[in-house]
């Protein structure tokens, strides 16, 4: 149940920047969703190209860690990716790259989206304390395990607005698609707070300040208190996944939350402007099997309408990486840092503290193991323990 007095900021805790109201109409950084999803398109020259670099990491056995931008050389294709790369950073906030195809092997559509992640983003995001850095995002016909027992993810229901809090970018693999539904929709940050601004000033002084409880890992879990919405440098942060603020209903049932508030009602009114304002300026993104698409993930945030799979056939498959452009990347504000740096590590070098295995599973779990806790429209993991692909404590086959 809400809590009807206003949560508190923690002592010490700084005021998030201000906009100067001035700049409103022309800030430059921040990102405009143009009026349809633009695609980019990889030619035969650089399929060429693609080919023959995973040719060479098929010829040297590498894999995983070992693919980047040295072992995955596109001599003439990086000036289309780099171009993709500012699109995300300084342009629209995402890049669809099409054109590439698929393959049969499982172990060559990893090689080539971690090929040509590498040259949107060269550093790569731990997404659990298992050091999953790939992320299967689908509802396989083989699991057993309820739906309400697994990652919101692992469902085929709809995904809320959401950041993947603790990340600069998402990239996804698109292996295959639903029969019906399971779009992906955007919405810009810019875009939001300046209507937040101008129609609801009261939602946004109370997005911005530093006293939303949002869950973290841990055992148990524990929590943080930071604001949703940054202005930093000049450019509007947002930040926000539902399932990890306030006292989730899951780990309240285990009695493992007693210390984290939940949100008040005015916090609950909040989110649904925030939703509301989202699904109002939203853009479809039009994507198809083979397409890799990059999402800034400061600057845009995120839903996904519910599906429906195919009787036959593997169903709606998606491929995630978390990622870091070490150029382009934007800088993390303090009070967002926390999430980040369990992804990333204190220096963003991609190496968070306790991680000494990094996995990269090439197809998804055959058995899924349900997590102690679910929480987080991302599918953030609540307990170290758990795996964000399902996996448990036996890891399936990975590189």
């Amino acid at each position: 149940m809400a809590r009807e007095e206003p949560l508190q900021r923690e002592s010490g805790a700084p005021t998030p920047n201000s906009l100067d109201l001035g700049l409103v109409g022309s800030m430059a950084g921040n990102v405009i969703l143009p009026s349809k999803s633009p695609v980019i398109h990889v030619d035969e020259k650089g399929l060429e190209e693609v080919r023959q670099a995973l040719q060479a990491c098929t010829d040297l056995g590498l894999a995983g860690d070992a693919i980047n931008k040295a072992s995955f050389p596109l001599p003439t294709l990086h000036v289309v990716l780099d171009e993709a790369r500012r699109q995300v950073h300084e342009g629209q906030g995402f890049a669809i790259i099409r054109g590439i195809g698929l393959s049969n092997s499982a172990q060559d559509n990893t090689n080539m989206f971690l090929g040509l992640a590498s040259y949107i983003g060269d550093v790569r995001g731990a997404q659990d304390k298992q050091g999953s850095m790939l992320t299967h995002v689908t509802a396989s016909k083989t699991w057993t395990v309820p739906p309400e027992l697994r990652h919101g993810i692992h469902t085929n229901t709809g995904l809320a607005w959401h950041n993947d809090m603790g990340t600069d970018m998402i990239a996804l693999h698109i292996r295959s698609l639903a029969e019906e539904g399971g779009n992906t929709f955007v919405a810009a940050s810019w875009t939001i707070y300046r209507e937040l601004m101008t129609s609801y000033p009261q939602v946004l002084e109370l997005l911005c300040e530093p006293c939303w409880p949002i869950q973290v890992s841990g055992n148990p879990p524990r929590h943080i208190v930071a604001p949703l919405v940054q202005v930093h440098n000049n450019r509007v942060y947002l930040s926000v996944d539902p399932g990890r603020l306030g006292l989730h209903p899951v780990t309240a049932k285990a009695g493992l939350g007693s210390s984290i508030p939940s949100l008040t009602t005015s916090h609950l009114q909040a989110l649904e402007t925030l939703s509301e304002l989202a699904t109002r300026h939203r853009l479809m993104l039009d994507t198809k099997p083979g397409d890799m698409l990059f999402i800034n993930n400061w600057a845009l945030i995120h839903a996904r309408d519910s599906y429906k799979d195919p009787k036959d056939g593997p169903g709606r498959h998606l491929v995630r990486l978390w990622l870091r452009d070490s150029e382009f990347g934007w800088d993390v504000p303090e009070s967002m840092r926390v999430p980040w740096e369990a992804a990333f590590g204190s220096n963003g070098d991609g190496y968070p503290t306790g991680i000494t295995h990094r996995k990269y599973p090439l197809v998804p779990s055959h058995d899924y193991k349900p997590p102690k806790y679910t929480a987080g429209s991302a599918a953030f993991v609540l307990d170290d323990s758990d795996d964000v692909n399902g996996e448990g404590t036996e890891p399936s086959k990975s590189t």
